[in-house]
Order: structure tokens, then sequence, then C-alpha cells
């Protein structure tokens, strides 16, 4: 062979491996665009539809946000309207602040908290105090208030209206209706009782009664009770012990919607259920068969608020028993 054939088939050689080269890189780019091409028509379809689906799930979660946080705004709102209703409901109409002071003081004193549950405070008795000295109780308002004003249990002789009674005035069941014999009305009555009480624990026992340990002021209470002080601003200090007993156990056990018996502590302390009949909080039971029923059954108190709330709805009411 010639020195210019096997130049030709070298030549030859050389030139056919990149066109196979070339060709491969082609076909395969070639399916790679086309695989591309198909993708592109098939996915970007699909990519759109889930933006699409994302732009409206995010759109939903943007309205829920704006909502929640509506109700939100709205919950902090009656938040802040509870706040300032039990602010104001724990406001003073007629107490002083000396005698706010004081009145807690002697209330915790007659019903302290302990291990059987709250007291007075937490009851919210200087409240319901507070309430009935600014109403018609403390104007006397249901009290037969015309002279003569004579104190039971005088001995005699006395006169009066011009005719004497040897043996002087009966005595009367203690804190009965007829031992109040005073021409001041009440709240004058309380505001007499609150500084003569508090100026004898200062001359008796050297300190205000708000700053003195249990013993003691127990100890001041029995005072009074025995009409210890020489002088209580022309009142009796039996009188007024009588009247601090009377109204401190009444908003303790009264209903909540005279301003005590927060909570129904009081009802809880001594089981009374109030307007609970067997079926305000869906126990089931009804006057009859808590008649018949051979075990006690103790049910949660209920306030006449509460009550009142119940039947003012559609359907409400306890069950037959309203």
């Amino acid at each position: 062979m010639s020195t210019s054939e096997k130049d030709e088939k070298k030549t030859a050689s050389t030139k056919k491996e990149p066109d196979i080269g070339r060709r491969n890189f082609i076909k395969y780019a070639g399916v790679g665009a086309a695989g591309f091409a198909v993708a592109t028509v098939i996915e970007f379809p699909l990519l759109n539809n889930q933006v699409q689906q994302g732009n409206q799930q995010i759109t939903e979660l943007n309205t829920k946000v704006s909502q929640l946080t509506s109700q939100a705004q709205q919950s902090q709102s009656q938040i802040q309207d509870l706040s300032l209703q039990v602010n104001m409901d724990k406001g003073f109409i007629t107490l002083g602040f000396d005698e706010q002071v004081l009145v807690e003081a002697i209330a915790e004193t007659i019903i302290p908290t302990d291990a059987a549950g709250p007291g007075a405070k937490e009851a919210g008795v200087i409240y319901f105090i507070d309430r009935q000295l600014s109403g018609d109780y403390g104007k006397n308002a249901n009290m037969y208030m015309r002279s003569p004003f004579i104190m039971p249990g005088q001995s005699g002789p006395i006169t009066v209206d011009g005719i004497t009674y040897p043996q002087g005035t009966p005595p009367v069941p203690y804190h009965s209706g007829t031992q109040y014999q005073y021409s001041i009305p009440l709240r004058e009555f309380w505001r007499a009782g609150l500084k003569a009480t508090q100026a004898y624990s200062q001359s008796a026992y050297g300190a205000k009664l708000e700053t003195l340990g249990n013993d003691q002021r127990l100890q001041i209470l029995k005072d009074l009770y025995d009409n210890k002080p020489a002088t209580f601003n022309e009142i009796r200090s039996r009188d007024f012990f009588g009247e601090l007993i009377f109204m401190t156990w009444s908003g303790f056990l009264m209903d909540p919607l005279y301003g005590g018996n927060r909570g129904m502590v009081g009802w809880k302390l001594v089981g009374f259920n109030g307007t609970n009949y067997g079926q305000l909080y869906g126990e089931g039971l009804d006057t009859k068969n808590l008649m018949v029923s051979n075990k006690p059954v103790r049910l949660q108190p209920a306030s006449l608020g509460q009550w009142q709330n119940l039947v003012g709805l559609p359907g409400g009411g306890q069950g037959g028993d309203t």
C-alpha cells in the first residue's frame, strides 16, 4: 500500500469518529430538548394550578387571620368592659374611706376566712352593707319612726307623755324589731357607731381596730355586746353590736343580687341551693324526686340573677318548677 493510500484511510477514520460523537450528542440533546419541551407543556399548567391553589389558601388564611384578629379585639374589648364593670361594682356609694377599712376589718373578724371556706371579705359583705345603707334601709324607709323613742329594759319609774310607768319599760329579745329606739336613720346610726367603736379601740387597746390582732378585735366586739364603753356617741354599744352581726351575716347569706355573697360562697358553705330546684345546671332532677329521694342531694346554688336570665330566654325555665 502506498503512502498516499495509508494517509487517506487514516484521514477517513479520524473523520468518522467525530461524526458519530456529534450525531450522538445531537440525538441525545434533541431527546433532552424534546423531553424538556414535553415537560414544560405538562408541568407549567400544573405548577400554575398549584400556585393558584397556594394563593387561594393564602387568601383564606389571611381572611381567617383577619377574623381571629377581629375576634381577639372584640374579646379584649369585652374583657375591658368586664374589668370596668368589676371596678365600678367595687366602688362605694356611702361609706367613707375610714369607714370602709373599719367595716371590712369587723366583718372579717365576725366571719373569717379559714379551712371551711372564704369569709366575709371574699363574699363582698362590705359592698352589701354600703349598698343597703345608701338605699331604703339606711333611710329607715320601712321602719316606724314616730316618737316617743323609749329604750326597752329600763327600770322605773319613767314618765312618757305625762304618764308614769313605775316598773319602767319591758325587756325585748335581743335584736328584735322593737329594740331600735333612735330618732336617727340607720345610716347615721352606723356613722355614729363606727366612730364610737374606733374611739373605744384606741382608748382601751391603744390602736385602731383594723391594726389589732384577731383576739383583740374579738374582745372589742364582746365589750360592745356587754355595753362596756362608758360613752358611745349617745347610742348603746350593744345595739350597734347587734347591727354589725345582723348586717354581716345578711351580706354573707343573702342573694348576690344585693351586692354580697359573691360567688355564692355563703350558700356553698351552708348548703343552700338558692333558686336551683334540681334542673338549672342540667341535673335532671325536680322537686318531686328530691322529696322522695332516700339520700340527701346537695345542689349547686343559683342566684336570682341566674334564674331571671334563664327564664327570660325562649324555652327557659326550671323544668316545670318555675
